[in-house]
């Protein structure tokens, strides 16, 4: 018999321990369903005459988080949820990974999101030391340096725009074009004279010593060039890992999962949170704001419907 309990909460990152944390808070029968604890949240990065550092914000709120949650957790299901199905009761039944099942009263679906890569020569082995995939969390650091932002859509844009105060110079190599909702907007910060743009170009490898110093670009007339870079954002579209809800709850044209200001979906029962949701910001702290909300209209709900069963 498949076990169900009052919530089920899938991912172990930082929005997925705020909800959990809540839930546990009001003394539910809880399962969270996560390889692991604490998510990616710890991030050294490093430049060159600058010494390695946690760039995370809140990490050590998560750290917190994950040890509060433990203690209290009873069920803890190391796997990944690979479909969730609303049963005719108006609960869930979540498919795991290894065969097994388990149902729950309500789900909040933490399941965050991925970077798409370049999948070129050096980019695995500098990431951290001057390539990145968030401008938003590590811009701040290059100050006064050269570098290359690697896009075509309005996360590309974005990085561009919050770089501009800061690096001396600034390279942007439209690889996946992409519309944007502003195109005004876009092409005024494109012109900035800081920013030059190549376009009709393709990566073909990050360059380095310990660190970044550059990356080599191919023309589509064969031409290669060499651009000479301390820093290097890959800024495409993040991948939202909503395989286990798609098409059960409403996403937006870029898959994260639609909700309204209590981390509702568009299915009764089913909340969400953090960078996997329309409110997504790729920043620690509010990723877990948003999993404590989620975690109490999760429990919300939890009560109304035993409310209603009795």
């Amino acid at each position: 018999m498949t076990e169900r309990f009052d919530a089920v909460v899938l991912g172990g990152g930082p929005a997925g321990l705020a909800a959990a944390a809540y839930l546990l808070y009001a003394h539910l029968n809880v399962a969270l369903v996560s390889p692991d604890l604490g998510g990616k949240v710890t991030y050294p990065f490093a430049l060159r005459d600058v010494p390695n550092q946690d760039t995370v914000w809140g990490a050590s709120l998560v750290h917190e988080l994950a040890q509060r949650v433990a203690a209290g957790l009873q069920h803890h299901v190391r796997a990944t949820a690979e479909r969730v199905q609303r049963l005719d009761d108006g609960a869930f039944r979540l498919a795991l990974a290894g065969g097994d099942t388990i149902e729950g009263a309500a789900v909040v679906v933490c399941t965050g999101v991925r970077a798409q890569r370049l999948f070129v020569t050096g980019e695995a082995e500098y990431w951290g030391k001057g390539l990145s995939y968030s401008a938003i969390s590590h811009a701040p650091l290059f100050a006064g340096r050269n570098v290359a932002v690697i896009g075509g859509g309005e996360r590309s844009i974005s990085a561009l725009q919050i770089l501009i105060p800061l690096a001396s110079h600034i390279d942007y190599i439209e690889a996946r074009p992409q519309p944007v909702a502003d195109r005004t907007q876009a092409d005024a910060i494109l012109s900035h004279p800081r920013v030059s743009v190549f376009r009709g170009w393709e990566v073909q490898q990050v360059i380095g010593d310990d660190f970044v110093t550059g990356i080599d670009l191919v023309g589509i007339n064969g031409e290669v060039r060499t651009l000479p870079e301390e820093g290097i954002f890959v800024q495409f579209g993040l991948l939202p890992n909503n395989s286990a809800v798609r098409g059960l709850v409403e996403l937006d044209h870029n898959g994260h999962i639609v909700i309204d200001e209590n981390c509702a979906t568009s299915t009764p029962g089913l909340f969400a949170a953090g960078d996997v949701t329309t409110v997504y910001a790729e920043q620690v702290p509010v990723s877990i704001g948003e999993g404590a909300k989620a975690g109490l209209s999760a429990w919300q709900y939890v009560a109304a419907q035993a409310l209603k069963a009795e």
